[in-house]
């Protein structure tokens, strides 16, 4: 039988080396946020932000459970949903997201047994960028990090993301006058038409730039008259105009319609030319011009009021005219990009042509003088 003396003897020695066994210390690992790609302001906008740690997570880290508060800005970023497939939290028997306030969101995961391991994110974020221009936002944890007490890990500095909004442009914004050449009498104020091709492209606002040359003085501008768009004469004088169209939404891929009174003062040919500039923010990769040449026509005097008599009507995919003079022999058209149409011979009424957005059109007489107008 041991004594009372060497029974305490062999309770401290037990004491002693239960003291000496080595306690595992905690991990720190840290905490990693990473945005995936960029948002394309000329696509689906969207952008991924992943939560991961420094480090692959073992079962013997025992995290049974994680929750995150991730901070942004509301005006820059709109959080659509959390992203638990193919990350470290897939499978988690709970998982899910809950809005903190209108900047915060946390996304949380735990299993009620099965600590959660692997390497890879272990969730993500999915945003939308609501702006209209390229820009930055900042992503970050505005909390510490929560875990369930058991876990043998603590979580070392907290990672920020970069969110970058960026345009890829495609599509080109072009100008262009219905046909190549205008006949302009002496003097005579005449309405010139112009059109601008707008692609579905996040187009809200463009400038553009009217020039004229040689003579050739420029009085208004005006939209189609059932247009609800907004024309700004933003600069003029004889012979330019500064405008800016506006419209309080993005346009759908449309064609917007403008006329130019004009009045041509000397007797050799002149140029109008529609410059327009790119517009800001609108996915819009190019802008193109275009030129029409002003002819001054001495027969327009002479035949402006035969062809004030002239009657015409658009029926389905037809120009139908009536009342031409009667020495009238011959027709020729040309559609709105001033390429020849067709050529008839007037032996009876009503004359038939092909029907186009505007239609330049010559009527020959006997007397060898012309008519020209634009049916439209």
């Amino acid at each position: 039988m041991l004594s009372p003396v060497s029974s305490w003897i062999g309770n401290l020695l037990v004491a002693a080396l239960l003291l000496w066994v080595p306690v595992r210390a905690q991990r720190i690992v840290d905490v990693q946020l990473a945005a995936r790609g960029t948002a394309d302001l000329c696509g689906d906008r969207q952008v991924v932000v992943t939560i991961s740690l420094s480090t692959p997570l073992y079962a013997s880290d025992s995290l049974l459970l994680f929750e995150f508060a991730v901070g942004y800005d509301p005006v820059k970023l709109q959080f659509i949903a959390p992203l638990f497939t193919g990350t470290v939290a897939e499978g988690a028997d709970y998982s899910g997201s809950g809005a903190i306030d209108s900047a915060t969101v946390r996304v949380y995961a735990f299993n009620v047994t099965r600590p959660l391991r692997g390497t890879g994110p272990l969730c993500g974020l999915l945003f939308r960028y609501p702006g209209e221009c390229p820009d930055t936002v900042t992503v970050r944890l505005v909390l510490p990090p929560e875990k369930n007490a058991e876990a043998k890990l603590e979580f070392g500095q907290l990672g920020t993301a970069l969110v970058e909004a960026v345009e890829h442009p495609s599509s080109s914004l072009k100008a262009q006058f219905p046909y190549d050449t205008a006949f302009v009498a002496l003097g005579v104020e005449r309405e010139l038409s112009l059109e601008f091709n707008v692609p579905a492209a996040r187009v809200r606002t463009w400038s553009f730039l009217l020039r004229g040359s040689r003579g050739l003085r420029l009085n208004r501008l005006a939209l189609a008259a059932n247009d609800s768009l907004t024309l700004v004469v933003e600069s003029s004088d004889s012979s330019e105009l500064y405008a800016q169209i506006v419209c309080p939404s993005v346009l759908q891929a449309r064609k917007v319609r403008l006329t130019c009174s004009a009045q041509l003062h000397r007797s050799e040919p002149a140029q109008l030319e529609v410059v327009p500039e790119l517009p800001h923010c609108a996915c819009v990769a190019s802008v193109q011009g275009d030129t029409v040449s002003i002819v001054p026509d001495e027969t327009v005097s002479v035949t402006q009021r035969a062809a004030s008599s002239l009657k015409y009507a658009r029926i389905g995919e037809e120009w139908k005219l009536w009342d031409l003079p009667e020495q009238a022999v011959e027709l020729v058209a040309w559609d709105s990009l001033g390429r020849f149409a067709s050529r008839v011979a007037i032996t009876g009424l009503p004359v038939i042509v092909r029907a186009d957005c505007w239609s330049p059109v010559l009527i020959r007489l006997r007397d060898g003088s012309v008519i020209r107008t634009i049916l439209r």
